[in-house]
């Protein structure tokens, strides 16, 4: 169950420990709970342009590096894209699906490279990217926990983003059901409101309910009842009194 694997992958953080920004434990849990050689964090900008937050091992620092430098390969085409992509054969002689990345990639040691798009409801953060010495598909069971982990990433960029510390991830992460689809319509109606990206509306929406110690749920419910709106002329947030509060 998704509920349980979750639990393996906070009791992996927990162990691993985080390095300042609390990302380094973030690529070493995906390369494990995957059960795959490395993995690569990838956070992208409004205009494609791709960084790495993090790297689990040398060979994974290689790739990533090959990646910013070519424009191509499974981070840059799955944040780009927002479709997971995979090469199962990186030194297969026909028609590799990157042309130059491929060669580079399996030279350096890497046979099959992966890419999962990090992001929330409509914005994209980045890229997962999971690579192995071996060629080869992903089982069921791998394909389904680099989805979940590239969702516990992007709950982690977002809060990175925002400020808020990393240990406030799991408790995000434990809330009720449909948290997601809440804040993503909140997200929408804030970006409208804005005149901004759904990414930026999201960051925003996580940062003023961090300010306000407020869940992120619960913010989420004022915006979509519009109790709460978001004032780009003011670039404020603006509450609606309540029936018992002075005019």
């Amino acid at each position: 169950m998704a509920t349980d694997r979750l639990l393996d992958i906070f009791s992996l953080m927990a162990e691993r420990g985080v390095d300042d920004a609390g990302t380094h434990s973030l690529c070493s849990v995906a390369a494990e709970i995957t059960q795959l050689d490395g993995a690569a964090i990838s956070l992208t900008s409004d205009g494609d342009e791709m960084t790495a937050l993090c790297m689990s091992n040398d060979l994974a620092r290689t790739l990533m590096d090959l990646e910013i430098t070519l424009r191509e390969g499974p981070a840059f085409e799955a944040s780009t894209g927002g479709m997971v992509v995979q090469d199962v054969d990186l030194a297969a002689a026909s028609a590799p699906r990157w042309m130059m990345y491929a060669p580079q990639a399996a030279a350096a040691g890497a046979r099959a490279a992966f890419g999962f798009p990090v992001r929330i409801g409509a914005a994209n953060f980045g890229a997962l990217s999971l690579y192995r010495e071996n060629p080869g598909h992903l089982s069921d069971a791998q394909t389904s926990d680099a989805y979940l982990m590239a969702s516990v990433i992007a709950r982690a960029v977002l809060s990175i983003q925002s400020g808020s510390p990393i240990g406030e991830l799991a408790k995000e992460l434990h809330g009720q059901s449909g948290l997601d689809f809440r804040v993503h319509q909140a997200a929408g109606m804030v970006a409208v409101q804005g005149s901004m990206s759904v990414k930026a509306a999201l960051v925003l929406i996580r940062t003023h309910a961090f300010a306000e110690a407020m869940e992120l749920s619960e913010l989420a419910e004022k915006i979509i009842t519009r109790a709460t709106r978001f004032d780009s002329l003011l670039d404020s947030w603006i509450v609606k009194p309540t029936s018992g509060d002075p005019k």
